[in-house]
């Protein structure tokens, strides 16, 4: 037991989601610190960036959590986005960060006005301003179609298998609002997805490998966030709420950080190996939390047990516990 928690404590413990999918599509429940926005703003939570942008600085407000939630409002917007996750310098491409994955849990409710909307991964880069998007979703009847390539240089790429499911990925360019100011040149691709779904991991990277194949180029990270987004063509009608009770950004290998991730060391990678690899009884739960920092062990003989004594200990909230050789999700209320 002592070297087991020899490696807990110098190694952050990443897991894969797919191994929890099942767990976080049945989180009801956000967790942690939270600030409730209602004007245009960006910071970070903890560990974790987040924006909200409303076109005219009304329209909705917003909900940011610490574990990477977000709850989402739209009481009457023109054009509303809510995002959280990654933050990056600009000074890094894609291929030196990392490889991007993203979680999410969606639940919508009381929808009306919205003519468009995007609900999935949303980010920018510079060198060459890039406005970007991976849609799973939307707030609207129908997912966004051909109009979103707009400008001199839309493109239907056409449909592609990306990351187990059918995308179709559009190119265009626009003169808008943008991260560095208003009235800005810049480019927009899209992947859009052909049936919505409302939970899932999104394997970011694997979009950007797709796009760069294509000829989109991507320049270096400014964000990479979990979005909801909606607006109205005729007004600030969108109205209605986007609630994610998860959503995790993260770097594969990596420990998520608001700040441009470095290469993980060698030491580091070897001791997440060892934790993964090995074998602890089956009635002691190694606990970490939701971004994979080991926290403690507990002797527990049964699940209800163990839940009391991490809601004892450190609260409610997501926790990841190893047992056996299995790694799984729970949430403490």
């Amino acid at each position: 037991m002592r070297t087991i928690l020899k490696f807990g404590l110098i190694a952050t413990c990443v897991l894969t989601a797919n191994a929890f999918a099942q767990d976080f599509c049945n989180t009801t429940t956000h967790s942690g610190e939270s600030v409730e926005v209602s004007s245009n703003k960006v910071g970070t939570i903890g560990d974790v960036g987040y924006e909200l942008w409303n076109e005219g600085g009304n329209g909705g407000s917003a909900t940011f959590y610490s574990d990477g939630s977000l709850n989402c409002k739209m009481t009457g917007a023109k054009d509303y986005l809510c995002r959280t996750g990654l933050a990056f310098n600009s000074d890094k491409t894609h291929e030196e960060i990392g490889h991007m994955k993203a979680d999410f849990k969606l639940v919508k409710s009381g929808l009306s006005g919205i003519d468009y909307s995007y609900i999935g991964i949303y980010g920018w880069t510079r060198e060459p301003l890039v406005e970007w998007y991976i849609v799973d979703n939307t707030g609207s009847q129908y997912m966004p179609g051909s109009w979103v390539a707009q400008g001199a240089s839309a493109k239907n790429h056409g449909d592609f298998e990306i990351d187990g499911a059918q995308y179709t990925v559009y190119e265009g360019d626009r003169t808008s609002y943008s991260i560095d100011g208003d009235n800005k040149y810049f480019k927009q691709y899209f992947s859009v997805r052909k049936s919505k779904r409302d939970c899932g991991t999104i394997d970011i990277t694997a979009h950007f490998k797709k796009w760069e194949e294509l000829g989109m180029k991507m320049g270096k990270m400014h964000e990479a966030k979990i979005l909801g987004e909606a607006g109205s063509n005729s007004g600030a009608n969108a109205k209605g709420e986007y609630d994610f009770p998860y959503a995790k950004v993260y770097i594969e290998g990596a420990e998520p950080s608001s700040s441009s991730a470095e290469p993980e060391s060698s030491s580091s990678t070897e001791a997440i190996k060892g934790i993964r690899s090995m074998t602890v009884g089956n009635n002691t739960s190694l606990v970490f939390d939701a971004q994979g920092k080991y926290l403690g062990s507990f002797e527990t003989a049964d699940a209800e047990t163990l839940n009391a004594a991490i809601k004892a200990k450190y609260n409610s909230g997501v926790y990841m516990v190893k047992q056996g050789r299995a790694f799984r999700s729970i949430s403490v209320k």
